[in-house]
């Protein structure tokens, strides 16, 4: 059972009886339907585990590990004005 008054004292709320009835309705109607939660049986066999209930796969591509340097690099440092080897210099961020 909540106590509808405790929760009150600490949100730093003022309810009246009417309002404080209708919450303490509220509460046992929400924690009754999560207590159902309880009562689900959440094994799956071991080759099902991995499988989305509504029955979604992912639709993404595959990730692949791709190299900005060999992709952009050379681009990236011709056209760049400050150079250090093969590294581009800019100015400083932080003091």
């Amino acid at each position: 059972m909540v106590d509808v008054g405790k929760l009150a004292k600490l949100a730093r709320i003022k309810l009246d009886s009417s309002e404080s009835e209708k919450l303490q309705k509220e509460f046992e109607a929400i924690l009754g339907y999560i207590s159902k939660l309880d009562e689900a049986d959440l094994s799956l066999p071991e080759d099902e585990k991995s499988v989305n209930i509504d029955g979604n796969k992912n639709v993404l591509r595959e990730d692949e590990a791709v190299s900005g340097t060999e992709k952009y690099g050379e681009k990236m440092l011709e056209s760049s004005v400050l150079k250090s080897g093969n590294h581009i210099k800019v100015k400083h961020v932080f003091d």
